[in-house]
């Protein structure tokens, strides 16, 4: 196992790049594009390749400004690959932009003074967690996003703790910037409260003020008005005004409904993200903790790794918890300091209480994947949930017999989660296909389309059905609206809401499919009409 270590410690990236691939290339087609992220990025990207909406992104035939197009650049270079075809090509995404953040953790690392064994354990327990798993089988754009945000972050804080040259203030200012072209203003906020953070507490927030900061802004400021003046030389002033400026700035910063959390939001979901690492708190020493507010006050001038990783971690948490709108996986830049700052302290010897707590979250976790298997609600996908669960049971109890193995526990355990992430993706999540995803609701309404019919979304978003129905859906939202075309002679298709449907009168129109999707919004149904049956 040393030598095995001392690979893993010279080679880092490598090793972590195999353990990316290993793990996300054999099921790349293993299951269905899933609501609503999934199927609607699909469209958006299918749009852009074939009719060319490389600057304003365009779903079910309409604009669609809500997201820059960064991320789909990747995807259009990764489509350049041989025999890489959609959807596939959307997990690839996925796994590219995983490996992205592989080089901003080391450079996060290299930065703050972690050392390349403490940046190996880092790696490893980053690609160990439950949430990065699921990222990895996921198709967002969140990686690519925390990956040039940390990246950003990492050049900042040489240049504002670190006091290396100004070059380096202004290439984590760009990345910053490139960041906010892939999903939007925390790509810039974060990095800076994380570092400033630092310095100002550390006593070094003099530097904050030079000129430097003021230049360094302005470059993050081009680098994102060149989407913008791409936008206004595309669509214009007025576009750009209304739908960006209007809407996805001012809206969104003001009329966060359909994300509003309480503010102990992330108190609840960064424990569950980090698992099974959240056992790891059972290693630190809570004995003394009655010290620690004087012991952290008297070494503020003088942050070791750990100290500056936990206030860029401290900070994130305030800022998101401040925030109106909340979302689970903005904690992702958390997790990752938090994975360097647990390698950092697993390369200093905290060992052996450590991996009982992270064994106790894994056995906990399997045996209510287990319990779980066994339910009504799981009969689609029990063999996967049984085998993953079981896997986590057995893995918790080698790490309890390697609790003093030291390097040997972590190569164990993160070869195990290689094979987990494997029987997650192949046998679990596949069997969540026909309540996840949109698609035999979409196909009807392709189906239907191609023989005249016209397919209708009520009362609800049709970009959530345009890939999988292969052409646009035209949107209704009144009951006035579709009452007119009802008495048109013209064949229909209807898909919307099992209680939306219900308020209309549907005489003479057959029930295709009725089935819940998971975060839609309860049972989804698929109505249709043929033209000899209009009265």
């Amino acid at each position: 196992m040393t030598q095995l270590w001392n690979i893993v410690v010279r080679f880092p990236i490598l090793i972590g790049i195999a353990l990316i691939f290993v793990q996300t290339l054999p099921v790349l087609d293993a299951r269905w594009l899933w609501f609503s992220d999934e199927v609607r990025y699909a469209e958006v990207y299918s749009n852009l390749v074939r009719d060319g909406h490389w600057v304003v992104l365009n779903l079910n035939g309409e604009a669609y400004p809500d997201k820059p197009p960064v991320y789909f650049l990747l995807l259009a270079a990764l489509d350049l690959i041989p025999g890489v075809e959609m959807p596939g090509l959307m997990w690839l995404g996925s796994a590219v932009s995983a490996i992205f953040l592989l080089f901003a953790m080391r450079a996060l690392a290299s930065a703050v003074g972690i050392g390349r064994s403490g940046f190996a354990a880092g790696m490893l327990v980053q690609l160990s967690l439950f949430g990065m798993i699921f990222l990895l089988h996921y198709v967002r754009m969140d990686l690519l996003f925390v990956a040039l945000m940390m990246a950003g972050q990492a050049y900042l804080h040489r240049f504002y703790y670190n006091g290396e040259g100004a070059k380096f203030a202004y290439l984590g200012f760009a990345l910053a910037g490139l960041a906010v072209l892939v999903k939007g203003p925390l790509g810039l906020l974060l990095p800076l409260v994380a570092v400033w953070g630092a310095a100002l507490w550390a006593g070094r927030g003099a530097t904050i003020l030079r000129l430097t900061t003021v230049l360094g802004l302005l470059l993050s400021v081009l680098v994102m008005a060149s989407w913008a003046f791409g936008i206004i030389v595309v669509e214009g002033w007025a576009f750009f005004r209304d739908q960006i400026i209007g809407q996805q700035v001012v809206a969104r910063a003001t009329d966060t409904f359909h994300h509003s959390e309480p503010f102990y939001y992330y108190f609840i979901v960064l424990p569950v993200l980090l698992l099974p690492w959240t056992g790891f708190a059972l290693a630190l020493p809570w004995g003394r903790i009655l010290q620690w507010p004087a012991a952290i006050w008297k070494g503020r001038r003088q942050l070791n790794a750990v100290g500056i990783l936990a206030i860029g971690a401290f900070a994130h948490f305030v800022t998101l918890s401040l925030l109106d709108g909340k979302v689970g996986v903005y904690v992702l830049p958390i997790l990752v300091q938090a994975s360097l700052l647990i390698g950092a302290l697993l390369a200093s010897g905290f060992v052996p209480r450590a991996w009982v707590g992270v064994a106790a979250m894994m056995a906990l976790f399997g045996a209510a994947l287990i319990v779980f298997s066994f339910s009504q609600e799981a009969a689609d996908y029990q063999l996967g949930a049984l085998l993953c669960g079981a896997l986590l049971v057995v893995l918790a109890g080698l790490l309890i017999w390697l609790r003093k193995a030291g390097e040997a526990a972590l190569l164990v355990q993160s070869g195990a989660m290689v094979g987990w992430s494997l029987l997650l993706a192949a046998v679990l999540l596949p069997g969540l296909n026909e309540s996840a995803s949109t698609r035999i609701t979409a196909e009807h309404l392709g189906r239907l389309a191609e023989d005249g019919y016209t397919p209708v979304a009520y009362r609800t978003y049709p970009g959530i059905f345009s890939y999988y129905a292969g052409r646009d859906v035209v949107q209704i939202d009144r009951k006035v609206a579709l009452e007119a075309l009802l008495d048109s002679d013209v064949p229909i298709v209807i898909a919307g809401r099992k209680r939306d449907l219900d308020a209309l009168d549907l005489t003479g129109f057959d029930l295709l499919d009725s089935r819940v999707i998971n975060g839609a919004g309860g049972r989804y149904e698929v109505v249709s009409r043929s033209a000899r049956q209009t009265n």
